[in-house]
């Protein structure tokens, strides 16, 4: 399959290198009779499906007609359409002359754009999911984000610090690369909790890409790719937003964004959120806190500057202070810390972050250009659990170089580069000093392929230099194919590799009692993933309507093995031996059965193995089934909007609890269960109000500690976690904008 990649790549790029073109350039014109380019004109052949379109100067290169002479059709807003006569095939310099349309007629166009959105046109498989989207859920910070997204899973790390993760293709969220506007975000130290360092008003829209994705973002991606897009600068409308958040939980939450464009260079977007969980909650009576006690301050400045000629840049600060307490409902930090009376933990995270991306433009090629991306992150993380202590601290360069051209027309475009990853780690786990410093030079080259009429490709591969483990090399395809229209079929396959970062990803192990046992040099985790989907659109009860199915494997090479089966009292690391691998299907069904009511249906199938100890086992935690039913209803002008969501998860399987005393044996398999959420929007001129429920049903996993009466005891865990432990969540806010 490897070889294959590399084939296909290099026949397909061989054969559309031949493909040839006439060209010429539009223009359009004024009043006074004189002329001027025209960018942006819509070119076509009569009679067909293939066209173009022209470039900011009014440029361009349309595939040959497959017989001559042929009319060429000529079309852009605001001037009369022209047919012009091309006699013969390669026509080259073609001169294209628009009259302007004096009589227009003022016509209202009123229409709804989808809040999430697959690209027929995007040979990388990505779902667009918006703002507008992230309004239906109270979504307070991106690990809540993905509650109406059917391709994001999310789940409990353990039942006493609230910790959330991603899964993505029935695997662990450490294996998706979370992205910032294209550059690495959540990784190392903060793979744990970074979920929550991110509120969701000040996201614009996330771009989720299942499978492998472009090489030009790093070497990381094996199950996907998650990019944030934060708000912009330069486009907000809305000068001053306030978004204000209280559950009756006990926890209340603020958003205030403020923009200010100072000239036609300069501009700024401030962001500022403070949280707070200070309400003491014990649901089940099990005497432990059924989320931590948790205060963040969170603040992040972007500037945008563009001299409207040849050069932009944008940089920005971020700063992170959270403190997070729990444990048990008496647990007191002066009183308590160090000794193993009563159970407590505390998580504190300090994190401050840079980034700047400069880019240099060639307005006599507009297509060509320069782009610099660089940003810096040092983080502190210092946890205990009870008795066990980690500190970590991270501190992180990373710097990307990327040259972007085409060939001859821009149906061949390219990108060259080079990166510089450096991680500096320090880490101690009792009295287990882990510092390691990785240092990660590397170059890339990508490759795209776009027919105007049905075909595109990116064909990209890197050569990354890892001080610890060497040269890496990581080939990927990606290949789409527009059977008709409506009909769009993807193709992708690539490589991954990552170091794990064993402490921090797999904190839940602090929540145990269990021994940490590392039997040996842990080496880096590589996997090939493979995928396939189709996304067929259709008319249904006269509207628009789609269905998307998708298939992905992955095949670890290696893979660090986290071992809960094998010993009760044991937690144990040790490399891939044998096989591991993951299979993901998904179906996705939505239509609009009557006007203003959108109605989405997914499926998903998992069969995630782990070969553990010498018997391939399914991967614990991760069900085989699951079901979602999103429903979102707005009236007119989204005055009031109705959202409701239903998650069915069918059974996991749970770690071997055998051995453990009978009282503190669990079953073989998880429950099913329905998670259920609901909100109700009401807009007015300036400000929305809103009201929710999360888990309506109050469904909550039984018994999620094992042996809470004896936190120091050898059998105590608080990792095996499958379910939700709150129960139902009733809360609401309002949202102010003023332009």
């Amino acid at each position: 399959m490897k070889r294959l990649l590399y084939l296909m790549s290099f026949v397909l790029i061989t054969k559309t290198a031949a493909a040839q073109y006439c060209t010429g350039k539009v223009f359009g014109t004024k009043d006074n009779g004189t002329t001027e380019e025209l960018p942006g004109a819509n070119l076509y052949w009569q009679g067909t499906t293939t066209g173009t379109s022209a470039d900011s100067s009014g440029k361009f290169q349309l595939v040959n007609h497959t017989t001559f002479p042929a009319k060429l059709i000529v079309s852009v807003v605001g001037f009369k359409s022209s047919e012009v006569l091309i006699k013969q095939q390669n026509t080259k310099d073609i001169k294209v002359v628009l009259e302007y349309e004096v009589n227009l007629k003022e016509i209202n166009i009123e229409t709804r754009q989808n809040t999430t959105m697959y690209s027929s046109f995007n040979p990388i498989n990505t779902e667009v999911i918006s703002g507008k989207e992230l309004l239906k859920a109270a979504c307070c910070n991106l690990s809540e984000s993905f509650s109406t997204n059917s391709s994001v899973d999310v789940a409990f790390t353990d039942a006493v610090s609230g910790a959330k993760k991603i899964q993505m293709l029935g695997l662990d969220g450490i294996y998706t690369q979370i992205l910032s506007e294209n550059m690495p975000m959540l990784r190392g130290l903060s793979s744990a909790y970074g979920l929550n360092y991110i509120p969701g008003t000040w996201i614009e829209n996330i771009l989720v890409t299942k499978g492998t994705g472009s090489v030009i973002n790093g070497y990381e991606s094996i199950s996907g790719q998650i990019n944030i897009e934060f708000l912009k600068p330069e486009e907000q409308k809305k000068r001053f937003f306030l978004n204000i958040y209280a559950n009756a939980k006990g926890r209340a939450e603020s958003n205030l964004h403020f923009a200010k464009k100072i000239n036609t260079k300069w501009s700024t977007l401030l962001f500022a959120h403070a949280s707070d969980l200070s309400m003491k909650n014990d649901m089940n009576k099990d005497s432990f806190l059924d989320m931590a006690l948790t205060r963040q301050y969170n603040l992040f400045n972007r500037w945008n500057f563009h001299n409207q000629k040849n050069f932009e840049a944008q940089f920005g600060i971020k700063a992170l202070l959270e403190i997070r307490r729990g444990g048990q409902t008496n647990f007191n930090y002066k009183t308590d810390f160090g000794k193993n009376t009563v159970y407590g933990i505390g998580i504190n995270t300090n994190v401050i972050e840079y980034f700047s991306k400069t880019g240099f433009l060639f307005p006599s090629n507009p297509y060509k250009s320069i782009g610099i991306q660089t940003s810096g992150k040092w983080q502190q993380q210092n946890m205990y659990f009870g008795i066990r202590k980690y500190d970590g601290e991270q501190k992180n360069i990373y710097l990307n170089a990327i040259f972007a051209n085409i060939i001859n027309n821009t149906n061949h475009k390219y990108k060259l580069g080079a990166s510089y990853i450096l991680d500096n780690y320090k880490e101690k786990y009792n009295d287990s000093v882990l510092n390691r410093i990785e240092s990660v030079p590397g170059v890339f080259a990508e490759y795209t392929y776009s027919n105007p009429n049905n075909f595109s490709l990116v064909a990209g591969g890197r050569a990354d230099y890892h001080n610890l483990i060497g040269l890496q090399l990581t080939p990927r395809l990606h290949i789409r194919y527009n059977a008709t229209k409506s009909t769009t079929l993807r193709l992708s396959g690539g490589r991954g590799f990552r170091t794990a970062n064993i402490f921090i990803e797999n904190q839940s192990v602090l929540a145990s009692s269990r021994v940490v046992v590392i039997k040996e040099k842990l080496n880096p985790e590589v996997a090939w993933n493979y995928g396939i989907s189709i996304n067929q659109k259709f008319k249904l009860l006269s509207n628009e309507s789609f269905i998307n199915i998708d298939f992905f494997r992955t095949d670890f090479q290696n893979q660090v093995i986290v071992d809960f089966d094998q010993h009760v009292n044991k937690i144990i690391f040790y490399n891939l031996k044998g096989k591991s691998y993951s299979n993901s299907l998904q179906i996705d069904f939505a239509f609009t059965p009557i006007k203003m009511l959108d109605i989405k249906l997914a499926y998903k199938w998992y069969e995630i193995k782990t070969t553990y100890n010498d018997m391939l086992l399914d991967k614990p935690y991760v069900p085989k089934n699951r079901i979602m039913l999103n429903a979102a209803y707005s009236t007119y002008m989204d005055i009031w909007k109705f959202d409701f969501t239903a998650n069915w998860l069918g059974v996991s399987r749970i770690p071997n609890t055998l051995l453990n005393p009978i009282q503190y044996q669990l079953n073989a398999y998880s429950e099913k269960y329905f998670l259920m959420n609901t909100q109700i929007t009401k807009k007015f001129r300036k400000f929305e109000l809103y009201l929710g429920c999360e888990n309506i049903l109050n469904f909550t996993q039984k018994n999620p500690i094992i042996a809470p009466d004896k936190p120091f005891g050898n059998n105590f865990d608080a990792s095996m976690i499958y379910a939700p432990i709150e129960g139902r969540i009733i809360y609401t806010g309002f949202r102010i904008s003023i332009k």
